[in-house]
């Protein structure tokens, strides 16, 4: 009995005007946005590439000079997003394009196009991402509001009643059949994305991989919006009704949940301004962590452990460069202090999206969002985890300078230079992304979400169809 449900309402659905008039338009914009993405991701990583290459080239040319003003002339590192990024470009726009790297303190990332924007700005952007998690479930809403009511208001689902059909097998077989036949709709969509993504890019394994998860959990998604959309219409005695209260589901899920969490975890777990983060800093460095003392009583003691290391009774008779030794001193000092500071920051970045799922009460839309830019790479955790490869290279050339300056100097003098070759061994910076074992793991939570969502849907479902009366 249920394969014949299945295959009338698999029927149904397609034959109805709703879904070739809605659904191609959606699918129009979705290819239309697509592209656009898709270009503006080909040309944001052309152009990394680029500056990325010369600023290299520019490092390995310069002149003859001191190491550790060579130093001072910096690197810049760019992270190359993924190419399922072209279908959620994700945090992108609000974390800077490039990061800067320098002798003595750690840069946060740098041209942030919307980094005057709040927290709860980040949400409803028209871009692909906003078609596939919000606009979709919209079409679904609109195929699925009147599945059952119609049939209550015509009598058919009276005549089904004294036929003997199974109030279960009715509602879970019209939920199969639209979802096969939404599927059918939106697989050719999906399928050019694909294909077009694999023409236009390098895709490795992981990327495919990331790829493969993503429409599975967009197709869980788009299910749990068809079994509450089901349910209503199976509880509610008119089309109307279910309409008016499934438009309010969608509207709380998609736009209402993810500001609501984001204000949330703003008002429960500030950040610290700019000005205050980098003062914190500052005060840390002058007068030392707990039990280090402050910078003077650093800087005697490490001056009377090297003499005595080196069994000398004046720094100008140490056979390297006590400058040198001496600011690698400091910069290790610097670098503890940025560590946590830093650390401390994107802690509660982490806190504030777990703040941010108080709204996934409202819906899974929060969390299907959250869990899409962590499969594209383009959230907080991958962004943290390249910003922590940038540092370990900073550390690397900007310690790499001072060996050359400290071997090239004698005592106090600063006579050391460092020429073109010099320059050209320093390795380039290569970054190596995660892999998708490491996106499942951040978004345990949102995962979870979603199929929390999707568990209570079924319920639901099952729970109408014993409820259900013709």
């Amino acid at each position: 009995m249920i394969k014949t449900i299945i295959r009338k309402e698999f029927l149904a659905t397609l034959r109805d005007g709703r879904l070739l008039t809605l659904g191609i338009t959606l699918l129009v914009l979705f290819v239309g946005f697509f592209l656009t993405s898709m270009y503006e991701l080909q040309q944001l990583r052309a152009e990394k590439h680029s500056v990325g290459t010369t600023a290299k080239e520019q490092w390995n040319t310069q002149s003859v000079k001191n190491p550790h003003s060579a130093a001072h002339y910096g690197i810049y590192v760019f992270k190359q997003d993924t190419p399922v990024a072209a279908l959620d470009p994700g945090l992108r726009p609000y974390i800077g394009q490039s990061l800067w790297l320098e002798p003595h303190k750690r840069n946060l990332t740098r041209f942030n196009p919307a980094a005057d924007q709040v927290l709860a700005g980040r949400f409803g952007q028209a871009t692909t991402s906003f078609v596939l998690t919000a606009l979709l479930p919209l079409l679904i809403v609109a195929l699925t509001f009147n599945s059952v009511s119609q049939e209550r208001e015509s009598g058919t689902l009276r005549m089904l009643h004294s036929l003997g059909v199974d109030a279960g097998q009715l509602l879970f077989g019209k939920l199969l059949g639209l979802m096969t036949a939404f599927s059918v709709v939106l697989a050719p969509a999906l399928l050019l994305a694909a294909v077009i993504l694999l023409g236009n890019f390098a895709f490795t394994l992981d990327d495919a991989l990331r790829l493969l998860v993503l429409m599975l959990v967009l197709n869980l998604y788009y299910g749990t919006f068809a079994a509450l959309a089901i349910s209503a219409s199976a509880y509610f005695n008119t089309s109307r009704t279910t309409l008016f209260c499934l438009l309010g589901f969608w509207l709380a899920s998609v736009f209402i949940a993810p500001r609501l969490g984001a204000v949330s975890a703003e008002i429960l777990a500030p950040n610290p301004n700019a000005s205050q983060f980098w003062r914190e800093i500052k005060d840390d460095i002058d007068h030392g962590l707990e039990h280090d003392g402050d910078h003077e009583e650093r800087a005697k003691a490490f001056e009377a452990q090297v003499l005595a290391q080196y069994g000398v009774s004046r720094k100008e008779d140490l056979p390297v460069g006590f400058v040198s030794l001496n600011r690698q001193h400091n910069d290790a000092y610097s670098v503890k202090v940025h560590a946590l500071r830093f650390d401390a920051l994107r802690d509660n970045f982490v806190r504030q999206q777990h703040l941010s799922h108080l709204g996934s009460w409202l819906g899974p839309s929060l969390a299907l969002r959250s869990l899409s830019m962590t499969l594209a790479g383009m959230d907080l955790a991958h962004q943290r985890h390249f910003e922590d490869a940038a540092e370990q290279y900073r550390q690397y050339f900007i310690n790499l300078t001072e060996d050359w300056d400290r071997e090239r100097s004698r005592g106090t003098e600063r006579k050391a230079t460092g020429e073109e070759t010099d320059w050209r061994s320093v390795a380039d910076f290569s970054y190596q992304a995660p892999n998708i074992g490491f996106a499942l793991r951040t978004a345990e939570v949102d995962l979870l979400v979603l199929l929390l969502w999707l568990g209570l849907s079924v319920g639901l479902l099952k729970i109408s169809a014993r409820r259900l009366a013709p």
